[in-house]
């Protein structure tokens, strides 16, 4: 073959491989340069889902505060909840809730619940912190963001705003709105005067459909200015119909109490705490209100009254006669135990109030006495007996007189101012004289002038002679021994009288020194009313026992002090944290043990005998 043609064939086959190598190309897809500027922004968007995901699967939790009324009336109950919810978190601290203007909070320690669920394999745990509060002031308020710490880490709620309204403010219709249930303290009298009783009774109001099933005073009713004395229990509370505001409403009188003024002026009863459980029927639109269960919703809530003030009037001088600052429907009796006494015995001067009033208030008459007596510190007792709504019983004050010289005395007649508040008038008793006579004691070396003498007799038998010591006589320890006695009786006498005189004249340093053995008297009537069952008597013993041994000691006011002076008294004066801790348990443990009274005898001896080791540790103390 010729070499050209050969080299034409190579040719030809060369070019048709190089055609079928390189293809031509066809567009079928976007261009870099359009997905470059089109598609970054969702690109970025994914990255950062993608690295919340993983910053929520160490963060899968929820924290949300809820408050279950945005309006709430004064003295209403209502709660502010705080819920975390997750599946990770490894530990979690208890809410820290700020002091929040307005309300009251009931406890400290917050309720707790926990739930939990489990869904498609993955467990979430939520944990549910609620604090009870009292709304106590009118206006508008925000809780604040509560705190709490999650792994370590301090998480804050968001704060939310709510309204506290006044009982009976105008709704936007125009009219008067009241809560489902409320609590007042209604007294009978609104301008007494001091010493004149109340009677403040304890009155629940609650809507139709409402049922209560129980109630539960709780400790901190102050009366400050009054003498309070719990009247007779009322058995079983009798509700009745009554029309407020257009609503009807049943109330029911749970409690009463007698109250009387110690001293003029505005006066402040501050808010009654009371605990009550409730029983709420179904709604008529809840299909399931009768099938699961017969009865409604059950539930405890807490209560307050509002505040009462209340305008005790200044009561005016009698225009003569002595006053003993006794009010009501009272009789006053003098007598002395016997006519006819010897020098240096005890003559008893014994003055009674009897009757319905403010027996526990009332003061010892100061008489007029004739000179050549010694006057002792006065015994009192006092016999109370609560029935009805009065208060009704006996005080007496026995006055130890002690004559010096003999003759014949009088007393003289004495006229004692008694106030009437029914008639606005004051009342007199006229005390008649009393005389007595007080002869020479017996035994006497001058009885009588012409008293014989003793007959004087020889001495008869053996003289037994003794040689005279030559010591000096005044330098033994016998002479200086004589010599001290009658000036060591002298000054013993003389402090002794400086004491007895102390006692009459100063009445602060009298009740200083006789407020143990009164405060033991009051234990012993303690331990009496136990034998008799009396349970609620025995504590009320106790009590006056202590706070009468406190005034007694402090120069306190001997009525109107709250159980919260006496322990802040004690708390300035001993400077003793626990001794004010015991007496503020022991306290509050007999103001309420009447409304959960302990049967066993054995326990009420006990805490007698905590209440005498009280005494003691007073008694070292003040």
């Amino acid at each position: 073959m010729p070499l050209k043609s050969s080299n034409a064939i190579c040719l030809r086959i060369r070019k048709r491989n190089q055609v079928k190598a390189i293809p031509e190309m066809r567009k079928t897809g976007r261009s870099i340069s359009s997905f470059g500027y089109r598609q970054i922004p969702l690109l970025i968007l994914a990255l950062f889902y993608a690295a919340g995901t993983l910053f929520a699967q160490d963060n899968d939790f929820t924290l949300e505060a809820t408050i279950s009324e945005n309006k709430i009336f004064i003295g209403e109950q209502f709660t502010v909840s705080v819920q975390i919810g997750g599946s990770s978190m490894r530990g979690v601290s208890l809410p820290r809730i700020p002091e929040m203007d307005g309300v009251g909070l009931l406890s400290a320690t917050p309720s707790r619940s926990t739930s939990v669920t489990i869904v498609n394999g993955r467990t979430t745990t939520s944990t549910t912190y609620t604090f009870s509060f009292v709304a106590r002031s009118e206006g508008s308020y925000t809780v604040p963001p509560i705190s709490i710490d999650i792994d370590g880490e301090t998480y804050q709620t968001d704060p939310i705003p709510f309204d506290i309204l006044e009982r009976g403010d105008l709704t936007e219709e125009g009219g008067r709105q009241l809560p489902d249930i409320f609590l007042e303290v209604e007294p009978d009298v609104t301008n007494p005067v001091p010493g004149q009783q109340m009677v403040a009774s304890l009155v629940l109001y609650f809507k139709q459909g409402v049922e209560i099933t129980s109630f539960q005073p709780s400790s901190g009713w102050r009366t400050d200015g009054f003498w309070k004395e719990e009247l007779e229990n009322i058995r079983q509370p009798q509700a009745e119909s009554v029309i407020l505001n257009g609503v009807r409403y049943r109330k029911a009188t749970l409690l009463r109490y007698a109250l009387f003024p110690s001293r003029s002026g505005e006066l402040t009863l501050s808010a009654f705490p009371l605990n009550v459980g409730i029983r709420t029927q179904p709604s008529r639109n809840d299909p399931f209100g009768s099938f699961f269960g017969s009865g409604g919703n059950q539930r405890r809530i807490s209560i307050e009254s509002e505040p009462v003030t209340i305008t005790v009037d200044p009561l005016a001088s009698p225009a003569s006669g002595l006053s003993i600052n006794a009010v009501g429907d009272l009789t006053v009796e003098r007598r002395i135990n016997r006519s006819t006494v010897e020098t240096g015995e005890t003559l008893e001067l014994i003055t009674t109030i009897e009757g319905t009033g403010n027996i526990p208030l009332i003061r010892r008459p100061e008489y007029s006495l004739p000179d050549g007596f010694d006057l002792y510190t006065p015994q009192e007792t006092t016999d109370i007996q609560r029935r009805g709504l009065s208060i009704r019983g006996t005080k007496t004050y026995t006055e130890l007189l002690v004559p010096r010289a003999p003759g014949r005395f009088e007393l003289p007649e004495e006229r004692i101012a008694v106030y009437d508040p029914n008639r606005d008038l004051y009342r007199y008793t006229t005390l008649p004289s009393l005389s007595f006579e007080v002869q020479p004691a017996s035994g006497s070396p001058i009885a009588s002038s012409g008293q014989r003498m003793p007959d004087l007799r020889p001495v008869q038998g053996l003289a037994v002679w003794q040689r005279q010591s030559s010591g000096v006589f005044y330098l033994t320890p016998v002479f200086w021994i004589l010599l001290l006695i009658p000036a060591a009786a002298i000054l013993i006498g003389l402090r002794q009288k400086k004491y007895y005189h102390r006692l009459q004249s100063d009445r602060s340093f009298a009740r200083s020194q006789s407020a143990y053995d009164t405060a033991l008297d009051r234990i012993d009537s303690a331990k009496n009313a136990v034998q008799k069952n009396e349970v609620k008597e025995c504590y009320n013993l106790q009590r006056h026992a202590l706070a009468g041994f406190i005034s007694d000691k402090l120069a306190l006011p001997e009525a109107g002090l709250s159980d919260k002076e006496l322990i802040e008294n004690v708390r300035e004066t001993t400077d003793d944290r626990q001794l004010a801790r015991s007496l503020h348990t022991m306290l509050e443990k007999c103001a309420t043990i009447s409304y959960a009274p302990i049967s066993d005898s054995d326990d009420q001896l006990a805490d007698i005998e905590k209440t005498e080791q009280l005494l003691l540790e007073l008694k070292k103390k003040l």
